[in-house]
């Protein structure tokens, strides 16, 4: 019998049943015979050409990217897709004139000193608006020295203009800022049953209270009676005693700024009995520091308010009465001058 393969070039011949010549053994080793590649890209190639197609033919073959050294398949490497993001793959600067090829991952910066490329001129920002390839910038600049100059002055004063706007802008947020620190509460406190207390001699304390969303905290001491030059108890005396409150870490300390204390006139809005109580350098540290939790400061205030006598006189002339139904109201006005700590405030 003759190889199957014959008509391809194989010249073997043998018996059918010729042991160890056989057309089957002969076929396994017969260099016409087609085999599948090992790479297993799907080609069918002669035993005698599968070598050279594996080193050479097969699109599964593994070879490197002569750019980037990258090593995967043949069919990859020479993709499309594979052009397209090879980092070193040279690349045709883009600017007129230029006939460089840089790789891929240097083009941005072969652009930012390629002497071919467009740019604006280095005086653009006070306006001129003149376009050129970068190696003309230089002499751009020696020809439009004046002009350059000019625009330069023009906008230097603008400059200056806006900075004085600015100036301005600031010292006016900076004003409305301290305007807006020395913010002022005012609360309104009822003390009823006021003869009984004062004939029991009974302190009255008001809530403690804030005077501000977010500033300090303190209450309102009412003594009804104190003693006079002549040593009677012939006076109401108000106090203020600062107290732990919620913001004192974002305040600053000592407390400074003015309580106003007003006995109102229950008859009409006029004829009120004022007192102003003032923190400041001359008031004892005891009286304006920080204070700990569920603690009070010393009192601080006003000994000789109002006189029982005032008090207790209702001058229809002069249409004011303080005391009516045995009950006092007293108004309570806060001006901040301390500050907050500015860059700790939430904003809730």
């Amino acid at each position: 019998v003759y190889c199957t393969n014959s008509e391809e070039g194989c010249e073997w011949q043998g018996t059918i049943n010729e042991t160890g010549t056989s057309i089957d053994t002969h076929l396994n080793s017969c260099p016409y015979q087609l085999v599948p590649c090992t790479n297993g890209c799907g080609e069918k190639i002669k035993r005698s050409l599968l070598k050279t197609h594996l080193t050479d033919n097969c699109t599964k073959r593994m070879v490197n990217c002569q750019y980037c050294n990258r090593r995967s398949t043949h069919q990859l490497i020479t993709s499309r897709n594979h052009l397209l993001e090879c980092p070193d793959l040279p690349i045709q600067c883009s600017n007129e004139g230029c006939n460089e090829k840089i790789p891929r991952h240097s083009l941005a910066s072969h652009n930012e000193a390629c002497p071919k490329a467009i740019i604006p001129c280095e005086y653009n920002t006070v306006g001129c608006n003149k376009k050129m390839k970068r190696e003309e910038q230089e002499s751009h600049n020696k020809e439009s020295m004046e002009v350059h100059l000019q625009l330069t002055d023009g906008r230097l004063q603008m400059t200056k203009e806006k900075l004085q706007e600015a100036t301005e802008t600031i010292k006016s947020l900076k004003t409305t800022l301290e305007q807006k620190n020395q913010l002022t509460a005012s609360l309104v406190f009822k003390i009823s049953q006021f003869t009984n207390k004062k004939e029991e001699d009974e302190k009255w304390y008001s809530p403690g209270f804030y005077t501000s969303p977010g500033g300090y905290k303190m209450s309102l001491s009412v003594y009804p009676n104190e003693d006079g030059d002549d040593g009677k108890t012939t006076y109401i005396s108000c106090y203020i005693s600062l107290m732990a409150g919620e913001y004192d870490d974002i305040l600053e300390w000592p407390f400074q700024g003015e309580v106003t204390i007003e006995l109102l006139n229950q008859l009409e809005d006029r004829n009120h009995k004022k007192g102003v109580i003032r923190f400041d350098d001359s008031t004892p540290d005891d009286c304006k520091e920080r204070v700990g939790e569920g603690l009070s400061s010393n009192s601080w205030g006003r000994p000789k308010f109002i006189s029982h006598k005032e008090l207790d006189q209702h001058n229809s002339f002069s249409h004011f009465q303080y005391l009516k139904d045995d009950s006092l109201y007293l108004r309570v006005s806060v001006k901040v001058t301390s500050r907050a700590k500015s860059w700790l405030n939430c904003k809730n």
